[in-house]
């Protein structure tokens, strides 16, 4: 029951109903914050720039309210050379001398770091991702995470300390602050693998290989995340794709051009940072949309920043994660963690989860697990309210997505619906079911991408504003969740039929 078993159970007319709520919705409200724009412009606490120079948007200010999305640009402008001078000495490389490969990795992200940083970003970076590979000769688990915790207090020293700050300037702090917390996940994902390694294998753990890994200028910054596994697991010698290379750095760029162009005209990102914004929403039914869209532009910068380290990695014949998965595609909470960021999905699985219980193990010590899983995830993130909040409500739907797996999976729960509502019935009943996770699990995440005073502002406007507003949040809710199930039934067809 934990999926769709046959899409003719729905008549194409209910179909077209749950299709039709959602992309209205959607329209009507994206309609409305688009409304709300001019109104923005003048309350804002702070003056936005000028749109940029050719009409229309030459006549518009443009929303550059999204510090991630700002610093990704000023990062770009400044190391873009970096990432075609990668690309061509991996070119050269893998035709002529593919063994040479990791060298290229660490000669142009040496280069690229040596000039742009400071001298003292340098030896702290340095300091990082050599303090992983001694550790990792020492065989010993624990120490990797006692590092691994004394790396993440530095970094949260290194937040709040002013001196350092002023030093090296905003850009260089914000890129430091960032690469440092990936390169922990790196250094993790290197030393705990080695640890379990064969003896045979070790010869793929080299210093050479270790530092081409950590120094892999593509995701250094702006990830994703990828494991060693798959950095080891790479194919120096295939012929590269340079048309589906261009391919994909064009998709991240043409993405880029699209939520640059929209936000001169929807400043979501501000109303993701200002309340009072969101407030200004002729209805809290109508406020929820803003809530969507949040998680819709959240969604388009990770596949701006992931899709390009991904097409830069592909090339080099590395198999990295999938690109983030839509928003809109997922209705589940647990594919939110596995699909739309698979590599930290398979970083927290593996080195945490995994090593603290198995399949067989009680649902006691699974749910500890993933206490502990969610315990890092907040610790990594940084220790702020929003940040606790969010990781406690991630822990508490997928506990409480888990009950409600267990429970619809259960031989007697099957009989009694197929029994007494057809299958057709069992199906809308686990959709109705299923609906009161997807809601407190979606408004969770606006924890994370706007903060705690928006996240309790739209928490409250679902449970706090009369059943009226509440029944008519269930029932949209309702039909995106039928179209996400009916969208991944379809895609998983198609997958089966490419596999026969």
């Amino acid at each position: 029951m934990s999926r769709l078993p046959d899409r003719t159970l729905l008549t194409r007319c209910e179909i077209f109903v749950y299709f039709g709520v959602y992309i209205v919705y959607i329209v009507v409200g994206l309609y409305k914050i688009y409304g709300l724009r001019d109104h923005i412009a003048k309350e804002a606490k702070f003056q936005f720039p000028e749109g940029w120079s050719f009409y229309p948007l030459s006549q518009r200010h443009r929303d550059d309210s999204n510090d991630e999305l700002e610093n990704f640009g000023d990062f770009i402008v400044s190391f873009w050379p970096f990432y075609l001078l990668h690309a061509g000495v991996q070119g050269v490389i893998r035709w002529k001398c593919p063994r040479l490969q990791c060298l290229g990795f660490i000669g142009v992200c040496a280069l690229a770091l040596s000039v742009n940083l400071d001298w003292s970003s340098m030896v702290l970076l340095g300091t990082l991702i050599v303090s992983y590979y001694l550790v990792s000769l020492l065989t010993l688990k624990y120490l990797v995470w006692l590092l691994s915790a004394g790396w993440i207090l530095c970094i949260n020293v290194m937040q709040k300390n002013g001196w350092w700050t002023n030093r090296v300037g905003y850009t260089e702090y914000v890129l430091m602050i960032v690469t440092m917390s990936w390169s922990v996940l790196r250094g993790c994902s290197y030393s705990l693998s080695r640890m379990g390694a064969k003896q045979e294998d070790l010869r793929r753990y080299s210093l050479i290989q270790y530092l081409g890994y950590a120094m892999y200028f593509p995701c250094l910054t702006y990830g994703p995340i990828i494991s060693y596994q798959r950095f080891a697991a790479r194919r120096d010698d295939e012929k590269q794709n340079w048309l589906g290379f261009v391919g994909g750095v064009l998709r991240s760029a043409i993405w880029w051009l699209v939520m640059q162009c929209a936000l001169h005209y929807f400043y979501i990102h501000y109303m993701s940072r200002d309340v009072r914004m969101v407030e200004m929403m002729d209805s809290v039914f109508w406020q929820h949309s803003a809530g969507y869209f949040m998680g819709q532009f959240f969604f388009l910068y990770y596949a701006v920043t992931y899709g390009l380290g991904i097409a830069f990695a592909v090339q080099d014949g590395i198999p990295a994660p999938n690109r983030p998965r839509c928003i809109g595609r997922i209705h589940f909470y647990s594919d939110m963690w596995k699909y739309f960021d698979e590599g930290l999905y398979e970083f927290l699985f593996q080195n945490i989860y995994a090593e603290l219980c198995s399949k067989r193990s009680s649902a006691a010590a699974k749910f500890g697990a993933t206490a502990w899983t969610f315990a890092f995830v907040f610790v990594w993130h940084g220790c702020y309210t929003y940040v606790l909040i969010w990781s406690i409500l991630n822990f508490l739907c997928l506990a409480a997505e888990k009950v409600f797996k267990t429970f619809t999976s259960m031989p007697e729960y099957q009989r009694w619906t197929q029994r007494h509502l057809g299958a057709v019935g069992a199906q809308r009943l686990y959709a109705m079911l299923a609906t009161q996770l997807f809601i407190p699990a979606a408004f969770s995440n606006v924890y994370f991408i706007g903060g705690q005073e928006i996240g309790d502002f739209l928490m409250r406007g679902a449970y706090l504003s009369g059943v009226g507003n509440y029944l008519a949040l269930c029932f949209c809710s309702y039909c995106f969740f039928q179209c996400s199930e009916l969208l991944l039934t379809k895609s998983d067809g198609r997958s089966k039929s490419k596999t026969y």
